[in-house]
């Protein structure tokens, strides 16, 4: 069994309560929208996510097997491949993620909302650097199987013009350091727990 599952799952596990916190946010904003538009854009988003939503309820249980069935994780099982193409969709998935959160603290900005929309954002910020690096070394354990052109965002293809580039999504040392999170907000954090709870609470 890859050491790097029972990481995965707790990325995900994570992830999903995330999820959670910030739909909760956004439920009443559609609510309440002023007008089309803000419905509309506010509606992708919580859709892009109730879908993420359903695939993680779907993937989770297949970790969970890998997990306790060693024999399984080999390059030849077909149902293996799978699981390593639906991780680096999810890798995808928290990218989006991250994007939505940024676009969500514009929206909410100065508002009951932003401490916990931030504590949200820097989780999956880390969450999203980890399983990168977790993806890079299961491509090289299991021979690029759990390599995928969909799985790679815009900011970080070779061949898309910088200008349609975010630069702080990219992996340049530029970006990691005009990102919201910090080191010391992020040690602070893992060290207190970040719950559903506690994020709620700073409402």
């Amino acid at each position: 069994m890859s050491d790097h599952f029972p990481v995965l799952k707790n990325i995900f596990a994570r992830t999903e309560e995330a999820l959670n916190v910030f739909m909760g946010v956004l439920e009443p904003t559609i609510e309440n929208a002023k007008d089309e538009h803000e419905r509309l854009y506010f509606h992708h988003i919580y859709e892009e996510e109730e879908h993420r939503q359903d695939r993680l309820s779907v993937l989770n249980p297949k970790l969970d097997y890998f997990i306790e069935h060693n024999s399984a994780v080999d390059r030849s099982n077909h149902e293996f491949i799978r699981l390593l193409q639906d991780i680096s969709l999810e890798k995808f998935g928290l990218h989006n993620f991250l994007e939505h959160l940024d676009l969500a603290l514009f929206q909410f900005k100065d508002t009951e909302h932003e401490t916990s929309l931030q504590s949200l954002r820097d989780m999956t910020h880390e969450d999203y650097q980890t399983i990168k690096s977790i993806l890079n070394e299961l491509n090289d354990q299991f021979e690029g199987a759990a390599n995928s052109a969909a799985s790679i965002p815009t900011d970080e293809k070779e061949n898309v013009a910088s200008h349609l580039k975010v630069d702080k999504y990219t992996d340049t040392p530029a970006a990691q350091s005009s990102s919201h999170s910090t080191t010391t907000v992020s040690a602070s954090r893992q060290k207190k727990g970040l719950t559903v709870g506690s994020l709620k609470g700073g409402k």
